[in-house]
């Protein structure tokens, strides 16, 4: 999923305003949720717009479909390394680009509770909570970005003063436009074998980020057949890449494909090439067992 910095003034630490879904045009106003870090008491969330399930056709095969490993193949990839080895990181495949789409909103997540939050989740308001669910099970794009806007200084110092701290000294964190941000599969398994550690931002904050990973139901492909536990996606249109981060079972792992096979909508609007992902979630499965 992709989405673009609505125009926002008057943004200060002291709150935050919430909007509309991922599928709200960008000149929307959003709708105040009220402070960030002053205790308030949960409300119920509003209903979410839900895509009605499309009959999925058979993933395409890729050139190395016949076995497990994806050694050898230009259009697909994968990295995976053990909780309690997190530096043994693994890589098959390779595809021609790997923006980060909505998988970076998690990194957003987290520079946001470390910087507004003091790296304590306990800080955060029923509204900025309400904000946080919304950006990581139904990929809100409105929501994730009033978190960005209330960060201090700016997401590109917070989030890559994160990604430093876990090891990872090749993301380059933009200021703005966080999807067409370059992750490499390498680079987000680091990441998530980091959030399985308790090493982002805080135990506390990893593992309440963790928590929060997951899906709606429509957007509970990939990762999500194979039972993962944590996971967020990344989609946009038809030519461009589907991705998916996550932890399964002792692993942390990452799964993309240069839009390979056909892409079916999601709620936001953009689409997603599920049945392929469903197909390379299933060949990890086999590979790691």
């Amino acid at each position: 999923m992709s989405w673009t910095r609505p125009a926002l003034t008057g943004l200060v630490l002291a709150g935050v305003i919430a909007g509309c879904a991922g599928s709200t045009p960008q000149d929307a106003a959003p709708r105040s949720v009220g402070p960030v870090v002053a205790p308030s008491r949960s409300t119920s969330p509003k209903p979410r717009p839900v895509v009605s399930a499309v009959p999925l056709p058979t993933a395409v095969p890729s050139p190395a479909s016949a076995g497990s490993s994806l050694v050898g193949d230009t259009r697909n990839s994968w990295a995976f390394a053990p909780l309690a080895n997190p530096s043994a990181v693994v890589v098959e495949g390779s595809v021609p680009s790997s923006k980060a789409y909505s998988t970076s909103k998690v990194l957003i997540v987290a520079a946001f509770i470390q910087t507004v939050a003091g790296g304590d989740p306990g800080r955060l308001t029923a509204g900025a909570r309400e904000l946080i669910r919304r950006s990581l099970t139904a990929s809100d794009g409105n929501a994730v970005l009033q978190l960005q806007n209330a960060i201090p200084g700016g997401i590109a110092a917070a989030g890559g003063a994160i990604l430093r701290s876990i090891g990872d000294s090749t993301t380059s964190v933009p200021s703005s436009r966080l999807g067409g941000m370059q992750w490499t599969v390498r680079e987000q398994v680091r990441f998530m074998a980091a959030l399985g550690g308790g090493r982002v931002v805080s135990a506390a904050a990893s593992a309440y980020i963790l928590e929060s990973m997951h899906p709606i139901e429509p957007q509970r492909w990939g990762l999500g057949t194979i039972g993962a536990s944590s996971i967020k996606g990344g989609w946009l249109r038809a030519d461009t890449e589907t991705r998916q981060m996550g932890i399964y079972g002792d692993y942390a792992v990452a799964v993309i494909t240069a839009h390979v096979g056909p892409a079916v909508l999601q709620t936001d609007g953009d689409s997603a090439h599920v049945a392929q992902m469903n197909a390379l979630a299933a060949r990890l499965k086999a590979r790691l067992s």
